[in-house]
């Protein structure tokens, strides 16, 4: 689950029910598909309560000219009443009347929408009253309610209203809070190469959004975060030292780790070698986080980018670690064949923690001594044959 879907949900949660996310930290804990569906049948209440009589009146709504309808709607019923009195009519009908209703009316009835049951209303929209309705929301700056409908959008609608989103906040912000986060990287496959750059750039001046940008980034399909983790380590090493400070800050290894792991070779020598991953509380953090999410797998080819300095220091680490913590990393080493990693941390233990590290190891050749195969020349390379003599 991610920390930051999850901030994201609560964020959602807390507009619809008319509080601050803060108040409703108590469900942070909750699995990340709990809470969308605690949001989904909140939402599904307060469109269920009075549905008859919403659906009466969108059939009386035919019995008039639809400017008169349109005209009712806008100075008598209010955005409320009509986004709802709309989500029970033939979306052919709630196409027409929109048409007759001003753009600032039709931003606030999309704020009482629910995207799900207006789907065929958003895609057969004409692009100019859809433009202009983002518009009216970009200008205040309803991001929420933006994300939320780009799900339901048709793809050349939505490359057009991307062109119309004009800032890099705007866009990070948007993208934060998007539903259906299987369609990031299509998404992001629609804007031009020079807009993704600008995108990183932003982020140079603007580090308090590295969380929306992680958010982001952790959904796109892996060659997408190779692009976007090399757009940022060309970029210099103030932009690498803020997203490891936020992942720290925040504590997002668990979202971050995964991301490091799909750049290129090139930055991730950049990214680990960041002045803060020298630290001890940070490196602690990394091994925490690691072993608490399960990213051995993710942690441990890592090694390799790493100077003598900070293998050292994470070596230490390992070493206050808990035997249970050790063998946890020992059990992920061997499901996953990473054996080179685990002799250049074993190589920098002090003796003692070497005979007891590799006395964990040889628990392992009973159920299958071929490895001994594997581990000799790495043994041999290191000097370190004595332990398994």
């Amino acid at each position: 689950m991610s920390k930051l879907d999850t901030s994201a949900e609560l964020v959602k949660l807390g507009q619809l029910l008319g509080v601050h996310s803060a108040e409703l930290t108590f469900l942070e804990s909750l699995p990340l598909p709990t809470l969308i569906k605690v949001r989904a049948l909140t939402t599904d209440k307060l469109f269920n309560d009075g549905r008859k009589l919403f659906q009466k009146l969108a059939s009386a709504s035919k019995l008039l000219p639809a400017g008169i309808t349109a005209s009712i709607g806008e100075k008598v019923f209010g955005p409320m009443l009509c986004a709802r009195i709309a989500s029970e009519m033939p979306y052919q009908r709630a196409v027409e009347l929109a048409d007759k209703m001003t753009i600032p009316f039709l931003a606030k009835v999309t704020l009482e929408l629910d995207p799900r049951r207006v789907k065929d209303i958003i895609q057969n929209m004409p692009i100019a009253r859809l433009r202009a309705v983002a518009t009216e929301l970009l200008a205040q700056k309803h991001y929420i309610i933006m994300g939320g409908f780009v799900g339901y959008m048709l793809p050349a609608q939505l490359k057009i209203i991307l062109q119309d989103v004009s800032t890099e906040e705007a866009l990070l912000h948007i993208g934060f809070f998007i539903e259906s986060k299987h369609q990031l990287s299509d998404i992001i496959r629609l804007l031009p190469k020079e807009r993704l750059n600008k995108l990183i750039g932003y982020l140079q001046t603007h580090e308090e959004l590295w969380p929306e940008a992680l958010a982001l980034m952790v959904h796109l399909e892996d060659e997408l975060k190779r692009e976007l983790g090399d757009i940022a380590a060309e970029l210099g090493g103030t932009v690498l030292d803020d997203l490891v400070g936020t992942v720290q800050q925040l504590d997002l290894w668990q979202d971050a780790l995964p991301l490091f792991a799909c750049m290129s070779p090139a930055a991730q020598f950049k990214l680990i070698n960041t002045p803060l991953l020298s630290e001890v509380i940070p490196l602690t953090s990394v091994l925490v986080n690691t072993d608490r999410f399960s990213l051995w797998a993710t942690l441990l080819p890592l090694i390799e980018y790493m100077s003598l300095a900070q293998r050292q220091q994470m070596t230490n680490l390992v070493i206050e670690q808990s035997t249970d913590f050790q063998q946890r990393m020992i059990a992920a080493v061997a499901h996953h064949q990473l054996w080179r990693p685990m002799f250049d941390v074993l190589v920098l233990m002090p003796e003692a923690a070497q005979q007891h590290m590799a006395g964990q190891l040889k628990q392992l050749l009973t159920a299958k001594p071929e490895l001994s195969t594997t581990w000799q020349p790495l043994a041999i390379e290191r000097q370190l044959e004595h332990l398994f003599g």
